[in-house]
């Protein structure tokens, strides 16, 4: 398989692992940690207290919502994938971006559910710092070693931060797998960046040098 059709594989895993396991992670996380459209009611004096959460349908916009942004995600890194520009690094460089992408909307929306709490919540209680502020230093670090990864012109280096950033990726799903959703999708970009990025040895292109019995 040529590496292109390697990097296409990539994102195709990563979309499907987001969608099929991701999925059931992210449902427990916004209902279960962050208690997305969930309420805290206490029956009598004597009650702690517990929350009440909508069933999963009332979810499903949620998953649309989301897993739209990602095909978005997908469909762009695909048309840069399969572009095919003279220079692999500059491809390879457009997808470690993209892959970022991801990140940001997962990192967004969890604090968007976070942020407009009913009147009825449990008091003195921090909803985004429990399940979120671990997995989102990781997420920040692998962002920063995307971004520093993108800078040198040497394929090598580029190689050394992808490879440390899919590390961190897969820290992130295993500290929180309610972020499995955006990891694998930013992954699998990775994936496909790195794939891409080993089609070039280096960045300059050689001329070509003609030989001066095929002139004549």
């Amino acid at each position: 398989m040529s590496r292109r059709g390697r990097a296409i594989l990539s994102l195709s895993i990563g979309f499907v692992v987001s969608v099929l396991p991701g999925s059931g992670f992210l449902l427990s996380l916004v209902r279960d940690d962050l208690h997305f459209q969930c309420s805290f009611l206490k029956m009598g004096s004597d009650d702690p207290g517990s929350f009440y959460c909508a069933d999963g349908i009332s979810y499903i916009g949620v998953g649309v919502a989301t897993y739209g942004v990602y095909g978005m995600v997908l469909l762009i890194a695909l048309t840069v994938t399969t572009a095919g520009p003279k220079r692999a690094g500059l491809q390879s460089r457009l997808l470690a971006g993209i892959s970022i992408l991801p990140i940001a909307m997962f990192s967004w929306s969890t604090w968007y559910a976070t942020s407009a709490r009913p009147i009825d919540q449990a008091p003195d209680v921090n909803y985004w710092a429990q399940p979120l502020l671990a997995v989102t230093a990781v997420l920040s670090a692998a962002v920063v070693v995307i971004l520093a990864a993108g800078l040198p012109s040497r394929p090598r280096f580029r190689r050394i931060g992808f490879r440390v950033s899919l590390a961190l990726l897969v820290a992130a799903a295993l500290i929180q797998p309610g972020s499995l959703s955006a990891v694998a999708v930013a992954f699998g970009t990775l994936a496909a960046a790195a794939t891409l990025d080993r089609r070039a040895p280096n960045e300059v292109e050689r001329p070509t040098i003609t030989s001066a019995s095929e002139n004549l």
